[in-house]
């Protein structure tokens, strides 16, 4: 009995993981750009505000937060999805560094502003200005 209902959650998560086709991966993507592109902005946002002094510690750790979860919630999307063809898979190769650039770059933003360290928290904000806008390029080739 525990058998078969291992067998049958297993097949669910499976079904679940796996695009079908090109264009279910690709909408996967998508998605997950989308998602981090806002994420993204949105703290760059949050991190220039904050420089200038306008903004609470509170409200910043709760942006950069949700910044994080977000762009980890597109990098495990994206990273658990079998790749169905070749150009799912360069699409892949593609965007995953631009996440991973982009958590690193959230994380410096978050200790820098913590830390009270200008020179790190500005280093980030202008690394996310940067990665947004490579996201953005993927994002409108997408489209």
């Amino acid at each position: 009995m525990l058998i078969g209902l291992g067998a049958v959650l297993l097949a669910v998560v499976l079904i679940g993981v796996r695009p079908k086709t090109p264009g279910q991966f690709r909408s996967t993507v998508e998605t997950s750009v989308q998602n981090a592109v806002s994420s993204v902005g949105t703290a760059r946002v949050t991190g220039q505000t904050a420089l200038r002094g306008n903004t609470f510690g509170p409200y910043e750790s709760t942006v950069l937060e949700d910044a994080r979860k977000s762009v980890a919630t597109a990098i495990s999307d994206i990273a658990e999805s079998s790749v169905p063809d070749e150009s799912s898979r360069d699409l892949r190769d593609e965007v995953l560094p631009l996440l991973q650039d982009s958590a690193r770059l959230l994380g410096d933003l978050d200790a820098g502003l913590e830390d009270d360290d200008r020179a790190a928290a500005t280093g980030a904000v202008d690394g996310l200005t940067a990665a947004g806008e490579k996201l953005t390029t993927v994002l409108e080739g997408l489209r």
